[in-house]
């Protein structure tokens, strides 16, 4: 067993975000909004600064239970005497892993995170967080939860620069010939905050992250790649959602 067809990890394509003509009580203003947030007292507050209210809801999960989201919805009307609050429909909801980063310096050989390979498909900042969308190969009758850190290096710091590592942990995850036919991907949200972190006002971010290699339209589960990305970061870095990451299929649950 070496490769799985790509067809298993197809984006789907970046769902439009169309703007009604009418912003009355009774219309929809926005229709396949999507967005990223936190939740603070069962109230969704996007990265942009938008509080969202459920007035409608169309997929399963329950948002008051999560600390941070990724959500797909229809704003139907804007509260009276809010410029930032709103009504929506829900209609997709996942829960988005936030960690803080493990710092270099603090790191033994006793409690050195794991770093099985991921396929990134995205990555973003927004609301003081390095966001990312992921997926990692799974046995799909498989208990065993996968863990995501993010690595600062604080040993190997330049000024207006910051380098962080993706690390992931298969906890033992194993793909062979025996289990090929159950093998499936998985995707997951994951967030680190960065605020505490990056003092500038603008600064250069640097993510690395160890991947699984992709020939033509497979993924080659026993060949791996080092990759990295840049980012820029401001205080007030509000950037939309990638299309890449705007899929609305089951989340893998991270710890």
């Amino acid at each position: 067993m070496k490769r799985i067809t790509k067809a298993l990890i197809a984006i789907a394509a970046g769902l439009t975000v169309l703007a009604a003509a009418s912003c009355s009580k009774d219309d929809t203003i926005r229709y396949n909004n999507a967005t990223m947030g936190n939740v603070v007292n069962g109230k969704f507050t996007s990265d942009q600064g938008n509080i969202f209210n459920v007035a409608e809801q169309n997929c399963a999960g329950k948002l008051d239970t999560m600390k941070r989201a990724f959500i797909i919805c229809d704003v139907l009307s804007q509260s009276e005497g809010s410029a930032t609050e709103y009504d929506i429909r829900l209609n997709y909801l996942a829960p988005v892993m936030t960690k803080n980063a493990i710092l270099a310096s603090e790191i033994t050989e006793e409690n050195k995170p794991a770093n099985d390979p991921i396929l990134l498909q995205s990555y973003w900042v927004s609301g003081g967080y390095i966001n990312i969308y992921l997926a990692v190969p799974v046995v799909s009758d498989s208990k065993i939860k996968h863990t995501i850190d993010f690595l600062y290096d604080d040993t190997a710091q330049a000024d207006g620069t910051y380098t962080f590592q993706l690390r992931h942990n298969c906890n033992g995850e194993v793909f062979n010939e025996s289990n090929e036919s159950k093998i499936t991907f998985a995707y997951a949200y994951a967030s680190v905050p960065v605020t505490s972190i990056i003092k500038e006002d603008n600064a250069r971010i640097t993510l690395k992250w160890l991947n699984y290699k992709v020939a033509g339209n497979a993924v080659v589960l026993s060949e791996t790649i080092e990759l990295k990305g840049e980012m820029l970061y401001s205080s007030d870095t509000y950037q939309q959602v990638p299309a890449e990451a705007l899929v609305s299929r089951s989340a893998l649950a991270l710890e």
